[in-house]
C-alpha cells in the first residue's frame, strides 16, 4: 500500500510518461485497489500517465476507470489517440482500403475460426468458413477500420502465426494480445508508435512502458525504461527493464510506482 512507501524525500514525478497495457497488465477482472490508488499518487506527483492498449479509448471513458488518465491514451494499437480530459480523438490511422482483400488472403493462408472487422462506428464479427458471413459484414461497414482481430482456431503461443505473416506482405502490422487471437492495423502502427507521439505530444522527457504480451514488445523496445508484471510472457520479461510481481491485493502498481520514484523522481 502506498502508506508503506515512507519516502523521507517526495519524489516530483514531472516529465515520466507511463504508458501502460490495459488487459492482463492493469486489469483483471477490475482494477484492483492499490493499482488505482498507486497510479493516482504517481499523477498528483506531477506525472502523467495513460494507456497503450487494444482497447477503444472511448470505451475506457465511459466510466468504466477509477481514475482519469491525464495524458492522451494509445488506444486501438495505436491506431487511435485518444484524450480523457477532452473525451474526445485526437488522431486516427485507419487501414487502407484494401484491407478486404488482406482478410481474404489470410483467411485463405491461416487456420482461423472467426474474425471481427473494428471500424470507427461499428465491430462486426463473422464465421471465416463462411463467404456469405463474410460479405454480410463487409457490407454494413460504412466508416474507417481501425484494425481487424483474427481469432485462431487453436490457442497458441506462437503469437502470430508465419503464415498470417507471410500472407499480409507488408501491407498491416500484426501483434497479439492473447493466445486466441492476433491483430492488424495499418503498417507502421502499434503500441510503440503511438507511445512514441504521446511522448511528442506532451514533451514528456521519459517514457516508461508497463505490460504482459506480444503487442507490448514494440513499445519496451521504443521506451526509456520498462516494466513487465509478474503474468508476463516470457520473451517480454527477457526485454524488460523490471519484473514486477503483483499481489494479490494491490496489483504490480504500489511496486512499479515505487520504482520509479526512487530511481526517477529523486524520492529517498
Amino acid at each position: 500500500m502506498l502508506t508503506d512507501f515512507n519516502f523521507r524525500t517526495e519524489p516530483d514525478l514531472s516529465g515520466i510518461l507511463v504508458c501502460t497495457d490495459f488487459d492482463g497488465t492493469l486489469y483483471h477482472h477490475g482494477i484492483a485497489p492499490g493499482n488505482a490508488e498507486a497510479i493516482q499518487y504517481f499523477i498528483d506527483r506531477g506525472g502523467l500517465f495513460t494507456f497503450s492498449t487494444g482497447r477503444d479509448g472511448r470505451w475506457l471513458s465511459a466510466g468504466n476507470l477509477p481514475f482519469t488518465p491525464n495524458a492522451p491514451a494509445c488506444c486501438m494499437n495505436g491506431a487511435m489517440i485518444f484524450d480523457f480530459q477532452r473525451k474526445d480523438i485526437l488522431q486516427t490511422t485507419p487501414m487502407a482500403e484494401d484491407y478486404p482483400e488482406i482478410l481474404e488472403d489470410l483467411i485463405a493462408a491461416t487456420p482461423l475460426r472467426r474474425a471481427d472487422i473494428v471500424s470507427e462506428k461499428l465491430r462486426i464479427g463473422f464465421n471465416t468458413d463462411d463467404p456469405a458471413d463474410f460479405r454480410r459484414a463487409l457490407s454494413r461497414i460504412d466508416s474507417p477500420v481501425y484494425k481487424l482481430v483474427a481469432y485462431k482456431a487453436e490457442p497458441s503461443e506462437i503469437w502470430v502465426p508465419e503464415e498470417a505473416r507471410r500472407a499480409c506482405r507488408g501491407r498491416a502490422n500484426l501483434l497479439s494480445n492473447s493466445r486466441n487471437c492476433f491483430e492488424l492495423t495499418a503498417p507502421g502502427v502499434d503500441k510503440a508508435s503511438g507511445a512514441a507521439y504521446i511522448q511528442r505530444l506532451t514533451g514528456a522527457k521519459k517514457l516508461i512502458v508497463v505490460g504482459d504480451c506480444d503487442g507490448d514488445i514494440s513499445a519496451f523496445r521504443a521506451a526509456d525504461d520498462s516494466f513487465a508484471v509478474g503474468n508476463a510472457i516470457p520473451a517480454l520479461k527477457a526485454i524488460a527493464g523490471h519484473v514486477v510481481e503483483p499481489t494479490v491485493s494491490d496489483g504490480a502498481f504500489p511496486e512499479i510506482i515505487r520504482q520509479i520514484a526512487l530511481l526517477y523522481g529523486g524520492a529517498a
